[in-house]
């Protein structure tokens, strides 16, 4: 039954800060589950003034739902928190969350 859902969850290719491409499809219900939580204990970020001021605990929540959206795409950088912030940068972040909701990071 996966093969007939490829063209549903067929993904979005993102380039990252560690000049990569990688094909990012929607998150499954289960990694969903640990995405919210991640994601309800984030700010909005989407402001001006609330990127300027970004604190350590924000960033470390940027990088764990950045790393539940890239266990199935990219698991050894995914476990890999150091490296993981070497591969991305704001603009590839916000790419890697619409593509992870299942929304184009294109528009």
């Amino acid at each position: 039954m996966a093969g007939k859902n490829d063209d549903l969850r067929g993904g979005f290719e993102i380039d990252f800060a560690d000049g990569k491409s990688r094909k990012v499809k929607p998150l499954t219900i289960r990694q969903l589950r640990g995405f919210m939580k991640v994601m309800d204990k984030m700010k909005d970020l989407d402001t001006a003034d609330d990127n300027a001021s970004m604190s350590d605990e924000d960033i470390d929540n940027m990088v764990e739902a950045a790393a539940i959206a890239l266990s199935k795409v990219d698991s050894e950088l995914a476990e890999d928190a150091d490296a993981l912030e070497d591969a991305l940068d704001l603009r590839c972040f916000g790419r890697l969350m619409a593509a992870a909701m299942g929304n184009d990071p294109n528009l």
